[in-house]
């Protein structure tokens, strides 16, 4: 309040309206340089080195997003924490959807995204290592992973070579869960598969069977990479688009 009401005060006077808060010569310079930079016709060069302290705080950081879900920030940080509490340094939201998680060491860092995939409410989530030369987009995945339940496959078809030429119709076998592996469930069987974000996902696989005979198997999955023929978006369809009604 006094700084304000003295300047006030010199302004009304007539004499210079530099605050008195900026009077420093020190601050006057800075100022003064700005301002010539602003008008120059070169522009400043960003090096490495300018870089590197921000960069290496950093670096053991994993970028990553849920695909087909903006989870909160909170949500998603209890998730985070519940699964590596004691390797988690920090969780921030770095724009919509994604989201940076900080590892006390790039060796923490490392041991994570070897561990296989990682599902936030049967939603896969995606996960690479932060980078200071790349532009992290989130759409940028062509392969995703899914669960996919077959119904009903006779139980001399569980074992490895068969299921594996069976759901490879499908997409790529990667596992199959624990009730699976050790038989504990034998109503159904659930496989983790790789597909493509753009293909169809049948509700049907056929086979021939060792007598050569014709096998049907009905399918099902705990979730479905849904492509928006608008936005290409994930998670939504062209009807539920949000940037096809902000643009009519």
């Amino acid at each position: 309040m006094e700084a304000s009401s003295r300047c006030s005060n010199v302004i009304a006077k007539g004499i210079s309206s530099i605050p008195p808060i900026l009077r420093s010569g020190s601050v006057k310079r800075n100022l003064d340089s700005s301002f010539l930079n602003s008008i120059s016709s070169s522009k400043v060069k960003i090096t490495e080195d300018d870089i590197k302290e921000d960069a290496d705080f950093w670096n053991s950081s994993i970028l990553c997003y849920v695909l087909g879900a903006n989870p909160p920030l909170s949500i998603l940080e209890g998730f985070v924490r519940r699964m590596w509490s004691d390797k988690v340094e920090r969780v921030v939201l770095l724009s919509y959807g994604i989201f940076l998680i900080q590892f006390h060491s790039i060796e923490e860092r490392d041991e994570i995204l070897k561990g296989g995939y990682i599902f936030f409410n049967r939603r896969p989530v995606v996960m690479k290592p932060w980078d200071s030369k790349v532009n992290f987009k989130k759409e940028d995945v062509k392969v995703v992973p899914i669960w996919v339940h077959l119904d009903d496959l006779d139980l001399k078809y569980w074992g490895e070579k068969s299921l594996f030429k069976i759901i490879g119709q499908v997409g790529k076998p990667i596992m199959v869960d624990d009730a699976t592996k050790n038989r504990y469930k034998l109503s159904f069987l659930i496989i983790l598969i790789e597909v493509s974000i753009q293909q169809e996902l049948p509700n049907t696989i056929e086979f021939e069977d060792e007598n050569g005979f014709n096998t049907t198997v009905a399918t099902s999955y705990e979730w479905k990479p849904l492509l928006c023929g608008h936005c290409a978006g994930l998670g939504h369809a062209i009807g539920d688009c949000r940037k096809k009604t902000t643009s009519k």
